[in-house]
């Protein structure tokens, strides 16, 4: 299979599945039975758009991307905040300044105020990618502009609209100040040193260490990053009987045994070119539930706002682990202790430090999340990569974040006990995240 096939593959598949199906059915007439329901199709084609565009600029990779995940939700969500009957502003929630319409409620239509703002805050976030993407931008937000005018009087929308832009504006800027603006810019930091010495960190000759500092950047969660970090890792030892030793010969007795099931299990879930990033998948499995429920527009804002939140929070967690302990990756000790000078992983080696496991905190936060929203024990399926790796089911949203972190175990580039403390880790942030009130 030609795996460089795969994000034209994806973006139409899915697309596809979450947008145009949708305009061709619910979508037809736009007019609601009742005032309070609204399609959700503008949201998910929203986030749709938000997930190419992390395929596609340069420097969206999976950390650059949790946090504008995060931001995309929040602004979804801020743009139709004052249509929800008995709201509180997210933003006020989360440090930001919460923002109030001139006109009372009625006086706007509000799939038209997230398009608007969505359409801001993406050219704004994706200032740097190509001009076939910024014209699909521009191309977006026409359509949906134009499908609302059936809707809709022309004052209500301009309306919209105004107000769509002031909170796409007013949250970018806000953005600004977080410590990630413009990072993908600048994901490596050539100032930055490593340090060196028995059990430390050794980036791969093609691995430069990428943004070092993240884990310092301001959460949307108060302290959610200093709250929710582990205790230190399994203490560093060459000694053939020690825990790390035996921790390390685990992911590498694993190598030697795997099966097809496993390998596949790997790659599905690996950050690698052709394949969605961490916060991007993660975002597509949320979609999918979306659509299949049939949640109408709050309802969908809502989840992406809670969810991004999830995501930003759960990386800048994760990457102050990371730059706390700077512990050294299996295939380091592999080839220099274990002496197998010609091991390689199944999947490539982040430029990052081992501990702790960033796929399964992301993936644990995003669990804790979807349950919140779906309930315990929701059954469901990704579709994610259905024409290439198939289509996998999860009896619990706590098995899609086990096996998402086990994979990295499976392709040879994080420790079990590594794994073990990301998913916890990852819980906390998700229940922090929990307690906002969006409605």
């Amino acid at each position: 299979m030609n795996r460089s096939t795969l994000p034209q593959r994806f973006v139409r598949s899915s697309i596809c599945l979450l947008v145009c199906l949708q305009l061709v059915s619910s979508c037809q007439d736009h007019r609601p039975l009742t005032p309070s329901v609204l399609p959700a199709d503008v949201a998910h084609a929203w986030m749709q758009m938000h997930i190419r565009l992390t395929l596609s600029t340069t420097g969206y990779n999976s950390i650059v991307s949790n946090r504008s995940f995060g931001y995309a939700g929040i602004t979804m969500y801020e743009a139709v905040l004052p249509g929800i009957e008995g709201s509180t502003s997210l933003l006020a929630q989360i440090g930001g300044n919460s923002l109030t319409p001139s006109k009372s409620s009625e006086q706007y239509y509000w799939p038209e105020s997230l398009n608007a703002a969505m359409a801001s805050l993406t050219r704004q976030f994706f200032e740097s990618t190509s001009a076939a993407n910024l014209k699909s931008i521009d191309s977006l937000e026409t359509a949906y502009k134009a499908h609302f005018q059936v809707a809709t009087s022309p004052e209500k929308l301009l309306n919209a609209e105004t107000y769509g832009r002031q909170v796409a504006d007013a949250i970018f800027e806000w953005s600004k100040t977080d410590g990630g603006h413009q990072a993908y810019k600048n994901v490596i930091d050539p100032t930055y040193t490593s340090p060196v010495g028995p059990g430390f960190w050794v980036p791969t000759p093609t691995a430069s260490p990428i943004l070092p500092h993240w884990g310092n950047n301001r959460t949307f969660i108060a302290n959610s990053a200093v709250s929710s970090q582990p205790g230190p890792p399994t203490a560093y030892s060459e000694d053939p009987g020690s825990a790390f030793y035996a921790m390390v010969n685990e992911v590498y007795m694993t190598s030697q045994s795997l099966t097809k099931t496993d390998t596949i299990t790997a790659r599905f879930w690996a950050d690698t070119p052709g394949n969605l990033n961490v916060p991007a998948h993660a975002t597509n499995i949320l979609s999918q539930l979306l659509v299949t429920t049939n949640q109408d527009l709050f309802k969908a804002a809502a989840a992406y706002a809670r969810h991004g939140i999830a995501l930003s929070d759960a990386a800048v967690s994760t990457l102050k682990t990371k730059y706390t302990y700077n512990l050294l990756r299996p295939f380091t000790y592999i080839r220099n202790v274990l002496k197998k000078s010609t091991w390689n992983p199944v999947i490539p080696t982040p430029p990052h430090p081992e501990y702790s496991a960033a796929h399964a905190v992301v993936s644990a936060a995003s669990a804790a999340v979807l349950e919140k929203l779906f309930g315990d024990g929701y059954k469901f399926s990704d579709n994610s990569y259905a024409s290439s790796y198939g289509v996998r089911s999860y009896n619990t949203f706590q098995e899609y974040a086990q096996e998402a972190g086990r994979s990295r175990l499976l392709g040879g580039i994080h420790y079990g006990p590594s794994i073990s403390t990301g998913l916890t880790q990852g819980a906390k942030v998700g229940t922090m995240v929990n307690q906002l009130t969006i409605k």
